[in-house]
């Protein structure tokens, strides 16, 4: 019986999670927030399923069954996958299950940047005004724009094919994407990132968090960008320096952001100082939520457990580039 343990609650998916893995498996749900209850509820298991859960050395020495570690996000940031590469401990994680989802989040949040949707709501609403020409000064026609797209896998792909009938220039960075195919399939442009950063009037990131990616929004880079720049962040939070963005948004180098992701998972919104801008537009990380992208996470996540048990090991997303049964 190949054990599997998921560290978080989630209404509704052993059910689904059972039907997918089959006979063959047992999984339980305990959820585990710290590294202490990790390695007591997991020390049985093959395989755990997390997202936000503290997979870090001390618990991965501390498990001595695990064999694989899922992570149900795209992000796998929150585990020592380096560490668990040298133990030869695959981490995966799922690529496809909310890519509409974040792409129509990312798209939305553009245009309403564009139009200022925010701004003029905020001024009829809180500051009880009705002056159409307030924001004039900062109206351009999309069609006009360049939109910078930090990364571009599977999701600011489909952003691009969402912004093309809008006939905006696009640009993008990312050091591993094939330039010839990006101008061809999606005529996209990719640059350096320096160009991206001082061309674009709405910058949207999209990029993984790693070592190389952590606050790569900081005062050094944002000072390439253009004065009233917007920015999306859908991605991952520590992508941004907090401290340097802050100061570009009261100085107004940054004249607006939509941001649905930060440096904490669960911020306290009594102290946070993006919630007391008016000029950055909030939501807690839900740009991937919908009840079909739930469901997908649940499924996808599972049969990459079901296939590495079973050793279809390509199926499996790896990240972190263990190949089990290869030296």
């Amino acid at each position: 019986m190949f054990k599997v343990v998921r560290t978080f609650k989630m209404d509704g998916a052993l059910e689904i999670e059972k039907e997918v893995l089959g006979p063959g498996f047992e999984i339980e749900e305990r959820p585990s927030p710290t590294e202490d209850e990790i390695i007591e509820n997991c020390k049985d298991a093959d395989a755990v399923i997390c997202v936000y859960e503290p997979f870090t050395k001390r618990v991965i020495d501390a498990l001595p069954n695990l064999k694989l570690i899922a992570f149900k996000s795209i992000g796998f940031n929150y585990a020592d996958y380096e560490y668990a590469a040298k133990r030869g401990i695959p981490v995966t994680h799922i690529v496809h299950y909310c890519t509409q989802e974040v792409a129509d989040y990312a798209t939305a949040a553009i245009l309403a940047s564009n139009r200022m949707l925010f701004q003029y709501n905020h001024d009829t609403h809180v500051l009880k005004e009705w002056d159409l020409f307030k924001h004039i000064d900062k109206m351009h026609r999309l069609a006009n724009q360049t939109i910078g797209l930090l990364g571009f896998g599977n999701i600011p792909r489909l952003v691009a094919k969402r912004l093309a009938p809008y006939g905006c220039e696009i640009v993008a960075y990312d050091p591993f994407c094939d330039a010839e195919m990006a101008l061809k399939d999606y005529n996209v442009k990719l640059l350096p990132l320096e160009e991206v950063l001082s061309s674009s009037d709405i910058i949207s990131l999209h990029l993984p968090l790693n070592k190389a990616t952590k606050g790569i929004i900081n005062k050094d880079n944002i000072a390439l960008m253009k004065d009233g720049v917007s920015i999306v962040n859908s991605a991952r939070g520590p992508i941004i320096n907090d401290d340097d963005f802050i100061e570009a948004i009261d100085s107004g180098k940054i004249s607006f952001a939509v941001i649905d992701v930060l440096e904490e998972e669960y911020p306290d919104m009594n102290t946070h100082p993006f919630a007391s801008r008016d000029n950055i537009v909030l939501t807690p990380h839900i740009a991937f939520l919908s009840q079909e992208s739930i469901r997908d996470g649940i499924i996808e996540c599972a049969e990459n457990v079901k296939n590495f048990a079973e050793g279809n090991y390509e199926k499996c997303a790896i990240v972190n580039g263990v190949k089990p049964g290869q030296d």
